[in-house]
């Protein structure tokens, strides 16, 4: 018998297997993708306000470098009470009296120096006393014609002589004065210390600078503005000046300075608003935000996050937001274009596309997609 029946009929079994295989595996499930685990928030309203803000920054009252006018070596420094109610040499920060002593220097040099200015004082109103005397007793045999005229004016030469010298001794004297008294170095000011360069110890020279004092009882804030806006400004008008690292607390000031020119780089005029300060709240080199105009509220916009903010796929213009929908009672991301506005703190508000209330993706707007079914997350 052949055996070709036979491999004929195995082939045409060997097909309607692989049929069956290959139709068995056309009914697998095609591969979804898992959602997009995303974070949400309600689109906020905020009060767009009119009128100008600009950014100022806070300085002291007043500010002084306190330098020594003699030298010598630091022999005591200003004590006060520190945290733990223990005595220790003045430090930044701590608050000062006018007149008190910063520090002192080793005066024995400047105490021999003014014994000895002391002692030429005595010894040249002897002279001049003697000299005094003679020429009375001169100017009296003259007067008999008892000495002559050269013997009466060399008297009266010395006695003119004599009378200088007293008086260089007594400037010497009074300089020698002066220069104990600066051994003392008191400060000028009521204040804040803002910094100390010297030690007990420290040789110091003439005019070394050795604190640095600041007058916080009101501070400045100083701030430039365009040439547009100077006919909106005029010394003592009252600004408002706001603080945002207190919070946002609002302080009243007084317009005490408006630069008469311009600064060559950036085009601005400086302005300088003074401000009580008699809680010592605001610092030096804070950063503040003045109001100028009408800050009156004109309507309610939407604000959003700006991680929620991000570029349209394939467009390097425009923004757009990824709002939350339902298709088939399940949450997707649906991008939605946007128009922005001003900035909010950390807030953009949104001109046109939003409205408030409408849920927005905020963590995860980067990585979503049109349509994207989402995993809401706390």
């Amino acid at each position: 018998m052949k055996p070709w029946p036979y491999m004929r009929v195995g082939l045409i079994a060997l097909m309607v297997a692989c049929q069956h295989l290959i139709a068995g595996c056309s009914k697998e499930t095609p591969y979804k993708k898992p959602p997009v685990p995303v974070k949400i928030q309600a689109v906020e309203a905020a009060l767009l306000e009119s009128g100008l803000k600009f950014s100022a920054i806070l300085t002291p009252r007043e500010q002084v470098d306190v330098a020594f006018k003699v030298g010598g070596y630091v022999q005591e420094i200003l004590q006060l009470g520190g945290p733990d109610g223990k005595l220790r040499d003045v430090q930044k920060g701590d608050q000062i009296v006018r007149g008190s002593v910063l520090a002192k220097l080793r005066d024995s040099d400047y105490q021999a120096k003014l014994h000895q200015a002391t002692a030429a004082v005595e010894e040249a109103r002897a002279s001049l006393a003697q000299a005094s005397r003679e020429f009375e007793r001169a100017d009296r045999l003259f007067q008999e014609k008892a000495v002559s005229k050269d013997q009466y004016e060399k008297a009266k030469e010395k006695l003119e002589v004599t009378k200088a010298r007293t008086g260089g001794a007594g400037s010497q004297l009074d300089e020698a004065g002066i220069q104990l008294q600066d051994t003392e170095l008191r400060s000028p000011l009521n204040g804040v210390l803002v910094s100390r360069l010297v030690e007990r110890g420290t040789l110091v020279a003439p005019g070394t600078r050795a604190f640095l004092l600041a007058d916080l009882s009101s501070v400045k804030a100083v701030f430039g503005v365009p040439d547009h806006v100077l006919k909106l400004i005029r010394p003592g008008n009252p600004l408002t000046v706001i603080v945002e690292a207190l919070h946002s607390k609002e302080f009243q000031g007084i317009v005490t300075a408006v630069s008469p020119s311009a600064d060559p780089k950036s085009r601005v005029f400086e302005v300088e608003i003074t401000v009580l300060n008699p809680d010592a709240q605001l610092k030096d080199g804070m950063i503040a935000t003045v109001r100028l105009g009408a800050m009156a509220a004109e309507k309610a916009v939407p604000v959003v996050p700006l991680n929620a903010i991000v570029r349209p796929p394939g467009e390097s213009q425009g923004y757009m937001v990824y709002v939350l929908e339902e298709r088939d009672g399940k949450p997707v991301a649906r991008g939605r274009k946007v128009t922005v506005g001003k900035m909010f703190g950390s807030k953009l508000a949104i001109a046109e596309g939003l409205s408030v209330g409408d849920m927005i993706v905020t963590t995860g707007a980067t990585v979503a997609y049109d349509g994207a079914p989402v995993d809401v997350i706390p």
